[in-house]
């Protein structure tokens, strides 16, 4: 039986990681949380699963444990752009790691955010980003700086997430979808050159899942399906909640920054470099790229579960 020790698995995409070992026999779970209210799944119902309840700030708690287990899937994080950000996205989660140096394999969620062309860390995550973006950018580069990590590390870098249901928590995204409406009758009439790329996290389980059972030769993967372009994101959001669209009109960033201007509204350094930069171009992976089934392809099947 493998031991595996699971952060952040009371959110969205840790609830559909869990589910994918809940019911094999040949895992043990230990999951690391710090209100296991949040789950919504009852863990007494499993003989192979443990709850540590916990926070990565006391992670010193729970270091034999990690120096036992065989494989490390750390998924939790801090979005708060304070000193917290940096303790919990960077000291913390060296130390988590350390502690688990003696596994088989790491599994590191980071965001595709901090990513530029090629795939490449980009030097404006680190001057510009957010907490969780600036964090994430030194905790990556950290982590590629010590040998011994990066070569047991498997870094996944998620693109703009969708997930959740009566079972799984929703993601920021896909919650904000259905409160949001009315603002799609404003957008229908604009739009910016700009592209992304989407993943749902029933998906990205799905990769992590074949990543502990198998090895690979990259260890730095970005997590999404094809780009797709926002004019088009409108379109097909409008076309499946019924909102008619008449004409369009082009909006261009140098429009944006003068009505910020002139309503008085503050552009932070972040939001002013992704407006500045909108298109988010990734040589990505999903499910399909080894030879798995991708339940959500498309983004109209993303919104049939919203």
């Amino acid at each position: 039986m493998y031991k595996i020790f699971i952060t952040g698995a009371s959110g969205c995409v840790g609830h559909y990681i869990v589910e994918k070992f809940l019911n094999n026999k040949n895992y043990e779970l230990h999951l690391l949380i710090r209100n296991p209210k949040k789950l919504k799944f009852n863990a007494l119902n499993y003989d192979n699963l443990q709850i540590h309840q916990g926070s990565l700030e006391e992670i010193a708690k729970f270091k034999d444990l990690l120096a036992s287990v065989d494989y490390i899937i750390h998924i939790a994080t801090a979005w708060e752009n304070s000193d917290l950000a940096y303790l919990i996205n960077v000291e913390k989660t060296l130390e988590l790691l350390h502690y688990g140096k003696n596994c088989k394999k790491i599994i590191y969620f980071s965001t595709a955010s901090i990513l530029g062309k090629n795939n490449q860390p980009k030097k404006e995550a680190r001057l510009f980003g957010t907490g969780y973006v600036k964090t994430k950018y030194l905790a990556y580069e950290k982590i590629m700086a010590d040998n011994e990590l990066k070569q047991k590390t498997i870094t996944l870098f998620p693109t703009l997430l969708f997930g959740g249901d009566s079972t799984h928590p929703y993601s920021h995204v896909s919650s904000g979808i259905r409160p949001n409406l009315k603002y799609l009758k404003l957008l229908r009439f604009i739009y910016m050159n700009s592209a992304f790329h989407f993943i749902h996290a029933a998906d990205i389980a799905t990769i992590t899942k074949y990543l502990i059972d198998n090895d690979v030769v990259e260890k730095n993967l970005v997590l999404g399906n094809a780009r797709i372009t926002g004019k088009e994101v409108i379109k097909q959001l409008c076309d499946f909640f019924r909102i008619k669209m008449f004409f369009r009109i082009k909006m261009f960033p140098d429009f944006i920054f003068f009505l910020a201007k002139l309503l008085r509204i503050k552009i932070a350094p972040w939001d002013k470099h992704c407006i500045e930069h909108p298109f988010f171009d990734y040589d990505v992976v999903s499910p399909a790229s080894f030879g798995l089934p991708t339940k959500y392809e498309n983004l109209k099947s993303l919104l049939k579960d919203v």
